[in-house]
């Protein structure tokens, strides 16, 4: 096989186990906890961010989409919340993937990888935040659905902030060593 295709059979695993776990985890938080706990620790937000940071926008933005899509399948979360949860975390997905890309291009020299990590990281947790209010607004104005209004972002963030907290001490560490993994074995 060319290398190129290598790299795609690679994308694609590791982007399929990033999916599962973005499934698996929330799954076993369902079980073993509260789905209260889910909106406090985040558990499928983290797969997405480490998709985003290290396969791409694309992989980021499509494992994103699908993980809340595929969660509801098992009950949570429910209708209209799995529509606007995988909008927020397609948003997730793609800017990390999309700040991550830039970060490398134009200031490749000049910051450490760890530290395009975390830009990354925290740049696309606002903008998908931004997202989150805008999607919330079109519900509730165009498609007259029975959301929470856009304050609940800025709730759901406050809510959020240990799994906030979790994200950003997990993903920076999880995506340095698929990098170091790829790079020692993958050449």
């Amino acid at each position: 096989m060319r290398r190129d295709q290598n790299g795609r059979i690679y994308r694609l695993t590791v982007g399929g186990l990033l999916l599962a776990i973005g499934i698996v985890i929330p799954r076993m938080f369902h079980l073993f906890a509260t789905p209260e706990i889910g909106k406090v620790l985040l558990p499928m937000h983290i797969s997405v961010f480490i998709a985003g940071i290290y396969l791409g926008a694309f992989y980021g933005a499509l494992i994103g989409f699908a993980t809340p899509l595929i969660n509801s399948l098992f009950g949570l979360p429910i209708f209209p919340f799995n529509l606007i949860m995988a909008i927020e975390l397609a948003a997730y997905g793609l800017f990390a993937g999309l700040f991550m890309y830039i970060l490398q291009k134009i200031m490749v020299k000049r910051i450490r990888k760890t530290i395009r990590i975390y830009i990354s990281l925290i740049l696309s947790m606002v903008f998908g935040r931004i997202i989150y209010a805008i999607v919330l607004f079109i519900m509730l104005k165009v498609f007259v659905m029975d959301v929470p209004g856009p304050i609940s972002v800025i709730t759901s963030a406050i809510t959020g902030v240990p799994g906030i907290i979790i994200q950003l001490i997990l993903v920076p560490a999880i995506v340095s060593i698929l990098n170091f993994s790829q790079e020692r074995y993958l050449g």
